[in-house]
Formats: C-alpha cells, structure tokens, sequence
C-alpha cells in the first residue's frame, strides 16, 4: 500500500490574503503587535512556527510567545473564518480534484494531509473546495511545530487508521516549498514538488526532489511522479 501526503497551501489552492489578514489581526490582539507580518514569508512553515518567528522578528520575549501562542492561533482561525467569505483571490488549482478523485480509487493507496496548517484552520480551508472527503486523516500544526516531526506522525496516525505500519519507502509527500522536501527526506519518503505555489521552480529544483512538477493538470504524469 501507498501512502500518500499533500500539503495544503501552494500545492492543492491558493487561498489568498484571508489568512495573512487573520493572522495580523490574531497577532496584534495576542502580542500588541503584527510584527512584519506583512513580508514574512509563510511558504513552508507551520502556523506556531509562524507566531514564534513573526513575533521574535518583533522584538517579543520567547517565554511570552509561547505563553500565549494557543490564544493566538485560536484568535487566528476565528478570524480567519471571518475574513475568508470577503476576499477575491481563493483558487483550487487545476487537476486537484481529478488527481484526488483517481487517487482515492485506488484501492492500494492512502491519501491524506501533511499541513503546517492548524486543524481548524486546514479544514475551512478544504471545506470552501468540498476536498474534505478526499483525505482520510491528516498531520497538522497543531499537532507539531516542527513538519519533520509532523511527517512522523503522519506515519503513525496512517498505521493507527489503517493497521499496517509504514515506513519512509512506502509513502510520498507532495508540497510546493524546499521544507515539503526536507520532510520528506526526514522519513525517507518520495518527495514531489509541485511549482504553483510562491517558491519558484529554480528554488525547488535546488532542493533536488524525485520529481518536480509545473501543475497537476497532467494527471497520467502526477501519478506517474507519486509512484515509485
């Protein structure tokens, strides 16, 4: 069995500028200030790395980050869930749901999540594009900070749901940022890059992944590139 791990942002939809919105607003309630959210680059991180590196770029004492970085990241998806509906710029990109729909039916792979993104916050996301019944579990930020160890317990969250024990040979991860590579490496995993989201295809090529993609619009090449 194959089991397969998408990151959300960048590699399935572009969600905009709801969620950096939300995060400024959860930022300056939390700390008193936004720090420079505004050029901070998301791509890749998890949403407590985030806080922690926006706010120490702030000037903000580590014990007071993370002291208050749960508040944040629920202040976060609050707002984030109010700012989504008044945005233009949300996209699902192309071939992602028809590379899903075959992917899920095939009876000797198990598709689910490898996302920086909180819970919460990973599950508007999909539910805005119905991707939800895709994805039969998920490693999320908030189970982690660090996407290396996430990628662990992807591992052993698909071993828990299905009862067979993967290790790094059996699984790929797809992401669009060089941290979706190196956490592949961590578990010795398949790595597939795809470049639609921010990072471009130079800085992904650098990261020197199995396979590096334009777009999932090929759907016979990305489950060529997914397969060993």
């Amino acid at each position: 069995m194959r089991l397969v791990l998408f990151d959300i942002d960048g590699t399935l939809l572009r969600e905009g500028i709801a969620p950096k919105i939300a995060f400024a607003r959860a930022l300056r309630e939390t700390y008193a200030t936004a720090g420079p959210v505004g050029t901070f680059r998301f791509a890749g991180m998890t949403d407590p790395e985030c806080v922690t590196e926006i706010m120490r770029e702030a000037g903000v004492a580590d014990d007071l980050i993370l002291q208050r970085r749960e508040e944040c990241l629920r202040r976060y998806v609050a707002y984030l869930e109010e700012e989504m509906p008044n945005h233009d710029g949300a996209h699902l990109y192309p071939g992602v749901r028809e590379l899903l729909e075959r992917l899920n039916k095939l009876d000797d792979v198990l598709v689910g999540l490898l996302t920086g993104n909180v819970l919460r916050g990973a599950q508007m996301k999909l539910r805005r594009w119905n991707l939800e019944p895709y994805f039969r579990f998920g490693a999320f930020g908030d189970d982690h900070e660090n996407r290396a160890v996430l990628a662990s317990i992807a591992l052993q969250k698909a071993h828990a749901l299905s009862g067979r024990e993967f290790i790094g040979s059996d699984t790929t991860v797809i992401g669009d940022t060089p941290k979706d590579i190196a956490c592949a490496r961590a578990i010795g995993a398949r790595a597939v890059a795809v470049a639609t989201g921010l990072v471009s295809r130079a800085e992904l090529a650098a990261a020197v992944p199995d396979v590096l993609l334009d777009s999932f619009e090929n759907h016979e090449a990305a489950l060529r590139a997914i397969f060993p």
